[in-house]
């Protein structure tokens, strides 16, 4: 069994069509839980009128990724029968995805097991651009090698020309699939710390410190609707609004996100924090000058 889990919130039109996507599966053997945090769009009149075996959770809006997932995670641990050899795939609503996509994440997951497995991403409005496929991660200099672009080119014509499974060595939450035993050992997401951004990055790295190997499956592929995918920093971004990043929420920047992860993983914290910090405000004036 697969429990799927989809944190929402305000984005009636992107978590409809995730959901089609889903009921089209050749793999059958799924569930759904949908984490409604405080949606005020029709979400939840449309979940049940037009998706009525979805299970739903609702939060007050204030679950962000982290809770959001997590809540959907206890739902299944607490009220669901399941065992060891069942899996739960984190996902998000601003995703697409093909018929056989659970399938090929549970062979994946056979092939390669104990691990976990992430999936490519491609732009939606442009299927041959590649957006991600694994990351290399040095964590000394706080470097996080983005493969998509630098093996890939972002090029998914390329991607298909190398093995079925790449090793990555962290994983992102939209599209993860995780054996339900990974939880019993290592704990939910840390949404103490981590409440949006990074939370799926800090997961996926304990899991590997645990024994658990991750992998990126090149048949696995969700496509992304990005428009929808939150803050985007650009040349066009005023200092103000650079300044404002640093300590929002949904802001993959957040000065408080990156301390705590540095503290939490890095083997030498100040000289982390130190090149995080000069990558993250020298690619401001990068981007400025360009």
């Amino acid at each position: 069994m697969i429990y799927v889990v989809i944190p929402v919130h305000n984005r009636k039109q992107y978590t409809r069509k995730c959901l089609a996507c889903l009921n089209d599966q050749t793999e059958r053997d799924y569930r759904v839980i949908v984490v409604d945090d405080g949606s005020t769009d029709g979400t939840a009149e449309m979940l049940q009128a037009e998706f009525p075996d979805v299970i739903v959770c609702t939060g007050t809006g204030a679950l962000w990724w982290a809770g959001g997932t997590n809540k959907g995670i206890r739902h299944v641990l607490e009220n669901l029968t399941m065992d060891d050899n069942d899996f739960l795939l984190a996902l998000n609503d601003d995703t697409e995805v093909g018929p056989d996509y659970l399938t090929n994440l549970l062979k994946a997951c056979k092939a390669k097991y104990p691990c976990l497995i992430g999936s490519i991403s491609v732009d939606i409005k442009e299927p041959g651009r590649l957006l991600y496929a694994g990351t290399y991660v040095d964590m000394s200099f706080a470097k996080f090698r983005d493969l998509a672009k630098t093996r890939f080119s972002h090029q998914y014509a390329k991607l298909v020309k190398h093995p079925l499974y790449i090793p990555s060595d962290c994983l992102p939450g939209r599209g993860m699939l995780i054996p339900m035993d990974v939880f019993h050992k290592i704990g939910l997401f840390d949404e103490t710390h981590f409440l949006h951004h990074m939370a799926d990055i800090d997961f996926s790295l304990r899991a590997r410190k645990a024994g658990f190997s991750l992998y990126v499956a090149t048949n696995c592929i969700v496509h992304e609707h990005t428009e929808a995918t939150g803050l985007v920093l650009s040349k066009t971004t005023t200092l103000r609004q650079f300044w404002d990043a640093l300590f929002a929420i949904r802001s993959p920047i957040n000065l408080k996100t990156r301390y705590h992860f540095a503290r939490i993983h890095a083997p030498a914290m100040p000289i982390y924090l130190t090149f995080d910090l000069a990558r993250i405000f020298g690619g401001y004036l990068y981007r400025k000058m360009k």
